[in-house]
């Protein structure tokens, strides 16, 4: 195995920025890919470059000229990296850790080189938000990742409130707010199964399964647990949870024939989310439309 991965033989270096996955915690979980890329390229673009320093070194990527990009870089430190770029060097942007641009301010970086019709690779690998879902047995063909909710409880009670049953969402959640956030939801939905993955590959790793009043218990029983950082998914409700109730489906018709969608389009739709015989949701449709 070692002699095949001795033997592997990397593309040569493009001038381009390459936006490299770097580890969530298991340094380990670093692709080879990765090491290539981020040993190969002139500039490396970081959020913090004490963090990033500790990775550098761990791999002796040493002597690189390090670029800081983070919520606070502007429009000047994007045409920096753009004009580095027209001088036909090559760049890779890595955050603190897992993936760039999933939520964090990288996007801005992107859009505008691509608006300058610059090369843009990704180097795939880690991500917090994918190992949390492979492991979190939660249905998740359907799902909307909400980054960090408001941290505001009203905002954040409105936020929750207003999102679609048909959809498993997910979100990041600090340990100061984490059982507030359950309370939130045992309150709206007190029914659906909660994964919450903490500190994913480190030392501490901690998977928790169950419907929020259980897991509130958990952390009222062991505040200890309630440290690092979370990732939470809470699942959909699926067809055959969903209550057929009459005046609130009157009421979805009313709302989806404001704006403008037939009263055909408006039976499949709703057929589909309930599960029922369109020709009952039409009738439904052409009594209160």
């Amino acid at each position: 195995m070692i002699n095949q991965i001795s033997n592997i033989k990397f593309p040569q270096i493009e001038n381009a920025l390459y936006v490299v996955a770097t580890p969530i915690g298991n340094l380990a979980d670093i692709t080879l890919r990765a090491l290539n890329i981020l040993s190969s390229v002139d500039y490396i673009i970081c959020e913090d470059t004490r963090i990033s320093g500790i990775l550098l070194h761990k791999f002796e990527i040493i002597k690189k000229k390090l670029l800081i990009y983070n919520d606070f870089s502007d429009n000047l430190s994007r045409n920096k990296i753009l004009t580095i770029l027209l001088e036909n060097k090559s760049l890779a942007l890595i955050s603190d850790a897992g993936t760039p641009l999933i939520s964090d301010p990288g996007y801005k970086l992107i859009k505008y080189l691509r608006q300058n019709c610059q090369k843009i690779i990704a180097i795939p690998g880690a991500s917090s938000l994918t190992a949390s879902i492979s492991i979190s047995g939660i249905a998740c063909d359907n799902f909307l990742f909400l980054g960090f909710l408001a941290s505001a409880k009203n905002e954040k009670f409105n936020q929750l409130k207003s999102l679609s049953e048909n959809y498993s969402f997910i979100f990041f959640e600090t340990s100061n707010r984490l059982k507030e956030t359950l309370e939130i939801i045992n309150e709206l939905m007190p029914e659906r199964l909660i994964c919450i993955a903490k500190e994913l590959t480190k030392i501490y790793e901690e998977v928790f399964f169950d419907k929020p009043s259980k897991l509130l218990q958990i952390f009222q029983e062991t505040p200890d647990k309630i440290k690092g950082e979370f990732v939470v998914i809470v699942e959909k409700i699926s067809k055959d949870q969903l209550k057929f109730d009459e005046n609130e489906v009157i009421n979805q018709i009313k709302i989806l024939h404001k704006k403008g969608k037939s009263i055909k389009d408006i039976s499949i739709e709703i057929a589909e989310i309930y599960g029922v015989n369109k020709k009952e949701i039409y009738k439904l449709a052409l009594e209160n439309c």
